[in-house]
């Protein structure tokens, strides 16, 4: 394993320096990551879909000025972290903690405080359960702990076709649909969802189809970078974490346990994919024994783009 620093990206178009990443080799995994270096007390970013590690940016920023040492990780599959021959259990949750931990430890961090979006809470709340590396702090963001099974998004059918995470236990077909058009698919990914709270057709085809009445949370630079970073690169691998939500389960009824760590759940009560119900809000309560759950208003499922401050507080 060896760990190269001082790589840069750069735009295809305007061949500028984006920004500056390392690179961690693991296997057949270049796993990158921004570091910004310095400080003792560490951050550690998780992405979820369909975002790169630059989806914190502006958090970087905030928790930079704070005098904080950010590690953003482009997570596997993701692509400036692609797998060479990529198997579909290979995206597992063991396998995306693996990374993490392995990553913390070989840069000999003692301690990580994590804050986590979407697919990256399901990972965040593995590396705590599994224990490997000592977090003192987990902010989870409109997400969870883990999927259901699949079978329960089986008999959901809406007008343009059946759940998404049904149609994305087969990753083969679903990015092939949705590679046709990576623009139109980040477009719709990151549109303003508010109003359609109450009757959502979540549909692969409607979830992930823009509409020219669309609103978008972040304005068309965003926009156009989160599209570039997804160009080139298939949606395979990062459609495969939605194919290992079964395995899933069993793997984290492996290490499951009570925590006593600081957990916050933040959600958008106006996010359209997850929503937090009483069902969940016990279920979540009853995780640990310093556990936070808090609704953000006017907030969807990109509340760390639109509501940075909500998150920040709870650093």
């Amino acid at each position: 394993m060896v760990i190269f620093r001082n790589c840069f990206i750069y735009s295809n178009t305007k061949k500028e320096q984006i920004n500056m990443i390392n690179k961690y080799i693991l296997d057949d995994l270049e796993l990158s990551y921004y570091d910004s270096g310095g400080a003792n007390d560490v951050f550690v970013l998780l992405h979820g879909f369909p975002s790169p590690y630059s989806f914190w940016d502006e958090i970087t920023q905030e928790l930079e000025k704070k005098g904080k040492r950010v590690l953003a990780i482009e997570q596997r599959g993701y692509p400036l972290s692609t797998l060479n021959n990529p198997e579909i259990n290979d995206f597992n949750v063991s396998n995306l903690c693996s990374d993490i931990e392995l990553l913390v430890k070989n840069l000999n961090i003692n301690e990580v405080s994590i804050i986590a979006h979407d697919w990256g809470t399901i990972v965040a709340w593995g590396i705590l359960q599994r224990n490997v590396i000592n977090v003192i702090n987990l902010i989870s963001v409109c997400g969870g702990t883990e999927f259901p099974p699949s079978a329960i998004y089986q008999p959901m059918n809406y007008t343009k076709g059946e759940h998404y995470i049904t149609s994305f236990q087969d990753p083969f077909n679903a990015s092939k649909y949705l590679n046709k058009d990576i623009d139109n698919f980040i477009k719709a990914a990151y549109r303003d969802t508010f109003g359609l709270i109450d009757i959502p057709d979540l549909s692969m085809k409607s979830l992930f189809a823009q509409t020219k009445s669309s609103k978008l949370v972040v304005n068309q630079e965003i926009i156009d970078k989160y599209t570039m970073h997804f160009k080139d690169s298939s949606l395979f691998q990062p459609i495969c974490w939605y194919s290992n939500i079964d395995i899933n389960i069993e793997l984290s009824n492996s290490w499951r346990r009570e925590v006593a760590t600081k957990v916050t759940f933040l959600f958008g009560k106006n996010d359209l994919t997850v929503q937090l119900n009483d069902k969940m809000f016990t279920r979540l309560s009853n995780l640990g024994t310093n556990i936070q759950i808090q609704e953000v208003d006017n907030a969807g499922h990109w509340l760390p783009l639109t509501h940075k401050e909500s998150v920040l507080e709870h650093i």
